[in-house]
């Protein structure tokens, strides 16, 4: 049988597994990658080898020490880089892409938080909803569903927390290295100032939070964490820079 080549749509599906499906599932035993790959006609084995190929182009994984099976495609790199250079736009392509394999409705959020949405068309709306779903799957899949702080593992109670806010800049709402799963505790304490991460993905306390250690709440909650490393993500670690311009902006916040 000769051998087909893979269209950009059947990548674009590829990458949307990628993304959502924590590395150490990235195999042909994987239900999903086992149904996808009787949707678009290949064998369980070749989807999750073309999954595992775009790890290659994964620096995270990279600093691991993991460079998948370094047999990226042309149109892989080429897909990865326009993700990197447009997330909005590849993002909704691959969900769409996904879905069309998959012959099912989209998946989306219920309610737009990235937008005011009047005046947006239908079609606007859709798109950030589907964002939304897309991006907080990513944040998630890539901390195991856990909080990097506490490592509280309910998806429920798990935010995909932006770390410049999408009201501040939204050229970074789809990019997931300025992404975190956090609690929401600690992703409102983050979000307000109480909780801060430093470039170097060490943890800090505001003084109003560290001045009540003694309390025990506070210390289970706060202090005992203290110092130490976030917990980072399988893929597309927490952009330093983006960490210290959260800083610059809470810390302007509380002093205007």
């Amino acid at each position: 049988m000769p051998r087909r080549n893979w269209t950009r749509e059947e990548t674009l599906v590829a990458f949307n597994l990628y993304c959502r499906t924590p590395f150490g599932k990235l195999h042909a035993r994987n239900p999903e990658i086992i149904e996808v790959a009787t949707a678009i006609g290949r064998t369980p084995g070749a989807v999750a080898m073309k999954c595992v190929n775009l790890a290659s182009l994964d620096s995270a994984l990279q600093a691991r020490g993991i460079s998948g099976l370094s047999k990226a495609s042309g149109q892989d790199a080429a897909v990865w880089h326009e993700f990197e250079l447009d997330p909005e736009s590849i993002a909704f392509e691959a969900e769409q892409a996904f879905s069309n394999a998959m012959r099912q409705e989209l998946r989306s959020t219920d309610v737009v938080e990235w937008e005011d949405v009047r005046g947006l068309d239908r079609a606007a709306v859709t798109k950030v909803r589907v964002n939304q779903h897309f991006f907080r799957s990513i944040v998630l899949a890539g901390y195991q569903s856990r909080c990097a702080v506490c490592a509280l593992p309910f998806p429920a109670l798990l935010v995909a927390a932006h770390i410049v806010p999408w009201s501040v800049d939204k050229s970074l709402r789809m990019n997931p290295r300025n992404g975190i799963c956090l609690c929401s505790l600690h992703e409102r304490s983050f979000d307000k100032g109480l909780l801060f991460i430093n470039r170097d993905y060490t943890i800090a306390l505001h003084d109003e939070v560290s001045s009540k250690s003694s309390i025990e709440s506070v210390n289970a909650n706060f202090s005992r964490f203290l110092g130490s490393t976030l917990t980072l993500p399988d893929r597309w670690h927490p952009d330093p820079d983006l960490l210290e311009r959260h800083i610059q902006l809470v810390t302007n916040a509380s002093t205007a």
